[in-house]
């Protein structure tokens, strides 16, 4: 029977009384007294604390030293963890499954959580190591388990790590049933950044297996989503893509508005002036150089520090001298017609270009709900 003294270490241990030194020689003692939970209790704490401090070979030698006396399955749980950051998947995934046969199915929800944890954590390793069906079955368990629990959260990342794993898989079917899950729970619990985020790989499956209009539909359901969700840039990204995959100008000129009201990003701005100038006839136009114009001057608003931001300067650079070259203009002249034709940041030509946009739209009608972006005032 434990001593009276290890009680009591142990209740300092749990209140953060205790240093690194002690934790290892309660462990010690405990070993010593054959006081196993005692002993587990303490290694798991010290074990964790040693993973949080970048110590994971510490940990795993912690864990083994109290395992040696016999199983424990949050141990052995933090033993998997340990060996997961020291790269040792096989180890992890074995000690994962021991601790989970010993865990069995228990009915108390803080285990039931913690079961679904490890069932999470076993699904991320196998899924690494090539083990699809395992990766299954383990997401599977888990989903069904936080779903019990009314872990909404836990729940859908569960169903969307399933729908992405069938499509790793190469089951587009099974994928698409697992979003459409993603979508239903997204929904009954006023997640709309979760159901727009599953009806775009939605669209992505429609637009692999041929159907236009399906994907064209299912974009258009994404974007409204999105702008529940207040989730601008990938609302801009949307747009985009639905004006490329279904060459509809509109989507895209009003991608490029949203970006410049966002000012950036620097890629989606570049990317979206180039698809809607491809041509150089299109490039000749007077609007093809006041997109250029803005472009440039979002691009010299933002940080220099950002990934790629000189080469993308230099690309936005290129073009709009390729386009004033169109129009007549010699590189000589280029500045001093900036200023005639008000083309500089300090004249505006952000906002600028947004109004001729607006003005510009071929349909009149806007995919998403402009209004809503502009009472947002997004920074």
């Amino acid at each position: 029977m434990p001593t009276p003294t290890l009680h009591s270490r142990l209740q300092a241990l749990r209140t953060g009384r205790l240093d690194e030194a002690g934790q290892r020689q309660l462990l010690e003692d405990a070993l010593a007294e054959e006081a196993h939970s005692i002993a587990c209790e303490t290694a798991d704490h010290l074990a964790y604390a040693l993973l949080d401090a970048g110590r994971p070979s510490e940990a795993r030698e912690v864990a083994e030293r109290a395992l040696a006396a016999g199983p424990d399955f949050a141990l052995l749980h933090t033993l998997a963890l340990a060996e997961h950051a020291m790269g040792d998947s096989a180890q992890a995934i074995g000690h994962l499954e021991q601790a989970l046969k010993q865990l069995g199915e228990p009915q108390e929800d803080a285990l039931r959580v913690l079961r679904a944890d490890m069932l999470e954590h076993l699904a991320t390793l196998c899924r690494q190591q090539g083990k699809g069906l395992r990766a299954w079955q383990a997401l599977e368990q888990a989903a069904s388990l936080l779903e019990s629990l009314g872990d909404h959260a836990g729940w859908l990342r569960c169903e969307i790590a399933l729908a992405r794993l069938a499509r790793e898989l190469g089951d587009n079917t099974q994928s698409a049933d697992k979003w459409l899950t993603v979508i239903e729970i997204a929904r009954r619990a006023g997640r709309a950044e979760d159901e727009a985020r599953a009806l775009l790989e939605l669209a992505e499956i429609a637009r692999d297996e041929g159907h236009a209009e399906a994907e064209e539909s299912l974009r258009q359901e994404a974007i409204e989503a999105l702008v529940r969700a207040r989730l601008w840039p990938e609302l801009a990204r949307a747009l985009f893509q639905l004006g490329r995959a279904r060459s509809r100008r509109n989507a895209v000129w009003q991608a490029l508005w949203l970006m410049l009201a966002q000012e950036g990003p620097m890629e989606g701005l570049i990317n979206a002036q180039a698809w809607l100038f491809m041509r150089e006839d299109q490039k000749a136009k007077p609007e093809a150089a006041q997109v250029a114009a803005a472009v440039i001057a979002v691009i010299e608003k933002l940080p220099s520090s950002l990934p790629r931001h000189a080469e993308i300067h230099r690309m936005a650079i290129t073009t709009f001298l390729g386009c004033a070259r169109l129009q007549g203009i010699h590189e000589t002249e280029v500045t001093e017609w900036m200023e005639k034709e008000r083309m500089r940041s300090e004249d505006g030509i952000i906002a600028a270009t947004m109004k001729m946009i607006e003005a510009h739209d071929e349909t009149g009608a806007w995919l998403f709900d402009r209004a809503a972006f502009l009472t947002a005032k997004p920074s």
